[in-house]
């Protein structure tokens, strides 16, 4: 007697891994994988990916997000909801590496995937989990992207169908959650620990993050600028030791950048910010620099100023040239480093620091500001932003440095110049007498 049975219908096997070193046209096949299997075979696959986007492929990384041929930020995204291992981590590095070109910064962070991105890294750094400092790093290469950042400050999750909550009353929000992550470290975790990358990449991602002033008047209600001057006033390395992309740099440039907005000065002015960075005045590198445009833009006196100011104007006017002039200063700063319009503030608060010594008398403060040189920088800093108005193009390096704003800043420096300069000869040249100063 013969017997007959059914045969089972096969279910689809994800295709093989191949053994060789990853192509583009693997990447179907590994998403595939890695949406449908688990455990070791999607860490695989997810490392797979990572490859065909590191250092020695380079090339890939924009084509894998901007050709359209493959959904790889949705497939990534769901990889960060997972649990802690090898895949998650490998999703880390390989967002890391994509986020890179500006291109892709783009589609990152105002694209379709955009809020499953971040909000997935949000996760993980709210888990204080060992990969956090690498979300970290992948939030602030996306903040480079300015056009982008008042977007990524805005993350504020909410269930599907829930009413929005806006981001300071919102604990899953990614400023509540790097605030946590700065508050909680407030007892100094140690140097190179996971704990501290996470902290010090954050810091790297707040001072992109504070130059729009919209995101400053966020961070102003927060503890954030307390923890910034908290991070310069605790630390043990003298500022000349200070390496670019340090805790202690990124949290001066933090100062700094809050320190041009009213809408969070007043945090930094509270933390002791004025006192905590009128030591770095006297170093004379970028640090120097950073200290005493904040110490201006903060409202510091006249007699805070290291060499009875000379230093000071002649750093800032410096600046203010090479920015002009898209020039740089080997081994300090290029042009690149800071936008027109927070150092014209600065000069214009510095020469407002100058004019009212001794209540606005006193040759010593006068001499230092160089008048005709000044002057004639300032009424250049003028016509070269005008100029790049009509041109549609962008001087200075920041879109978030609106143009009329900084013509407004030169023109208030030449006039406190003046001022100054006639007060010393005893002449007066403005109608009003004293110049009114607002923020």
């Amino acid at each position: 007697m013969l017997f007959c049975f059914k045969k089972k219908p096969l279910t689809p096997k994800s295709p093989p891994i191949p053994s060789r070193h990853p192509r583009k046209e693997d990447i179907p096949d590994l998403l595939e994988t890695i949406t449908t299997k688990r455990g070791e075979k999607s860490a695989a696959a997810v490392k797979r990916i990572y490859e065909l986007c590191d250092v020695f492929h380079k090339q890939n990384r924009v084509p894998m997000v901007c050709s359209g041929n493959y959904d790889v930020l949705t497939t990534l995204a769901q990889c960060l909801t997972q649990e802690s291992g090898d895949g998650r981590h490998l999703t880390c590095m390989a967002l890391n590496n994509l986020s890179i070109p500006t291109e892709n910064k783009r589609v990152i962070t105002l694209g379709p995937s955009s809020s499953a991105i971040i909000g997935g890294l949000c996760k993980v750094i709210a888990e204080d989990k060992k990969d956090s400092y690498l979300c970290c790093i992948c939030l602030m290469n996306l903040s480079f992207l300015e056009a982008s950042i008042t977007t990524v400050l805005q993350h504020s999750p909410v269930p599907d169908g829930s009413y929005l909550i806006p981001p300071l009353n919102n604990s899953k929000s990614l400023i509540r959650i790097v605030e946590n992550l700065l508050k909680n470290a407030s007892t100094g975790p140690k140097r190179r620990s996971e704990k501290y990358e996470a902290v010090r990449w954050a810091c790297g991602l707040i001072k992109n993050l504070a130059k729009s002033e919209e995101n400053a008047a966020l961070f102003g209600k927060t503890e954030i600028p307390n923890c910034a001057v908290e991070n310069v006033r605790y630390s043990t390395a003298s500022p000349s030791q200070w390496t670019s992309n340090s805790l202690e740099d990124f949290s001066l440039f933090i100062i700094l950048n809050l320190a041009q907005w009213p809408v969070s000065r007043q945090g930094l002015i509270k933390a002791g910010a004025v006192d905590v960075i009128k030591p770095i005045m006297k170093e004379g590198d970028l640090q120097g620099l950073k200290a005493v445009m904040a110490c201006a833009l903060l409202g510091a006196q006249w007699a805070d100023f290291p060499d009875d100011g000379s230093t000071a104007a002649k750093s800032i006017s410096e600046l203010m040239t090479n920015i002009t002039g898209k020039k740089g200063k080997d081994g300090i700063y290029t042009y690149g480093v800071f936008n027109l319009h927070i150092a014209t503030k600065a000069y214009r608060n510095l020469c407002h620091a100058a004019n009212t010594v001794n209540g606005g008398v006193g040759e010593s403060s006068t001499k230092v500001l160089d008048v005709q040189s000044a002057e004639t920088l300032c009424l250049q800093v003028e016509s070269d932003l005008l100029l790049a108005a009509d041109n549609d193009s962008d001087v200075g390096g920041s879109n978030c440095a609106p143009i009329g704003k900084t013509v407004e800043y030169s023109t208030l420096t030449v006039d406190y110049i003046k001022e100054t300069a006639s007060r010393a000869s005893g002449e007066v040249t403005t109608d009003n007498g004293r110049l009114k100063f607002d923020s």
